[in-house]
């Protein structure tokens, strides 16, 4: 793809912890938008097919184990990503699907699935172009446009029926008064695109939401060859904990057996939502972790973080992990801390390419960048 910013070709943008794509070039937002021109030529095409049939095969697989089923679902959404990244709107719609449905990013949390679901479907059903553009340049498929846009209408109805807390007690959502005026415009969009909309009662289902689950699947995938998180925090009660750190001894990924000098785990006992009691504690070896939280882990709960030198790091070194490492722990942990008060527990897991968004060029990153990181994500609501 070519970065309609810069216009240096990308082999791949960086991929932000809110969803966002990014440029690794110029660093400017390329993530699709209502204006953006959609593309179709015979490799994302080739690209969209595959992923298709391997998603029909994640569909149709029950007999198999499971390692297999998700390789096949692990091989769909990363052929989807790639026909995405060259704008082709069915793989922009299908991503949307996978977010929405949690089949993509298992290590985020519903909320911030939930905003990346939202943002793929409002860039497909409510682009103002009416046709695709094709390898020739020529603009064609205005009905093949006008059935994809009314899917993603479809879909997305039933997204804002599941909106999380985070976004309902919200006074507003990306420029709406409400969730409500936001559903009145999908309907008029859909309405005008030639579809039909049954009676819709706005009534929201909220999901339940293991943090367990959700932090073993961030720290399994820090084992990951080709892309592994760098640093993530997460609150979790006390059953959580146990159920995480206890209960990962029987799995193919066990975090006790993991835990020391390349996977870093700092626990601090819960006061609130938004504070820490105490101070951190750094958990280096499996002994000491499983004696707290077998013996000493609070009945309110804990906040936990981990910072990975495991897996494969495409953009930053291994003394850029540290120097993060170093600066978010500096003064008392003032930037985690930080990161707890805004609400970026539970929700985000930061990878090298949000990291690499802000080292404007240096030999390694800064303490002045990793802090300006720090106070951009605090401010993202």
């Amino acid at each position: 793809m070519k970065c309609n910013k810069c216009n240096h070709d990308i082999e791949r943008p960086l991929e932000l912890y809110n969803g966002r794509w990014c440029c690794p070039s110029c660093k400017k937002d390329i993530f699709p938008d209502v204006d953006t021109e959609f593309v179709i030529t015979a490799h994302n095409r080739e690209l969209f097919v595959r992923s298709e049939e391997y998603y029909f095969k994640w569909l149709t697989s029950s007999d198999e184990s499971k390692s297999v089923r998700f390789k096949y679902l692990d091989k769909a959404v990363s052929l989807c990503y790639e026909s995405a990244f060259e704008y082709h709107p069915s793989a922009l719609m299908r991503l949307g699907y996978y977010y929405d449905r949690g089949y993509a990013d298992f290590s985020s949390a519903g909320a911030e699935r939930w905003r990346s679901a939202y943002f793929y479907y409002k860039a497909v059903l409510f682009n103002t172009h009416r046709g695709i553009s094709t390898q020739e340049g020529e603009e064609r498929y205005a009905d093949d446009l006008t059935q994809i846009k009314l899917q993603c209408g479809k879909y997305m109805l039933d997204l804002l029926k599941q909106a999380p807390l985070e976004v309902t007690n919200k006074i507003s959502f990306d420029g709406y008064e409400n969730l409500e005026k936001l559903t009145s415009e999908v309907i008029n969009k859909i309405v005008s695109l030639g579809g039909t909309v049954g009676q819709y009662d706005g009534q929201s289902a909220t999901r339940e939401q293991d943090m367990s689950a959700m932090a073993y699947a961030s720290l399994r995938a820090c084992a990951d060859e080709e892309r592994a998180p760098v640093f993530a925090i997460f609150k979790l009660s006390k059953y959580e904990a146990q159920k995480l750190i206890l209960g990962s001894s029987d799995s193919d990924f066990s975090i006790v057996e993991r835990v020391g000098r390349d996977l870093r785990l700092k626990i601090a006992s819960a006061y609130d939502d938004k504070e820490i009691d105490g101070k951190f504690a750094d958990f280096k070896n499996s002994n000491s972790l499983v004696n707290y939280v077998q013996n000493r882990c609070p009945d309110k709960g804990i906040y936990l973080c981990f910072f990975n030198w495991l897996g494969g790091h495409k953009y930053l070194k291994k003394r850029d992990r540290s120097r993060v490492c170093q600066c978010l722990e500096d003064n008392s942990c003032a930037g985690i801390k930080l990161l707890i008060r805004a609400g970026k527990y539970n929700s985000c897991v930061f990878y090298d390419d949000d990291f690499y968004k802000y080292d404007e060029g240096r030999k390694g990153l800064s303490k002045k960048e990793v802090d300006k990181f720090v106070k951009e994500v605090c401010e993202v609501i």
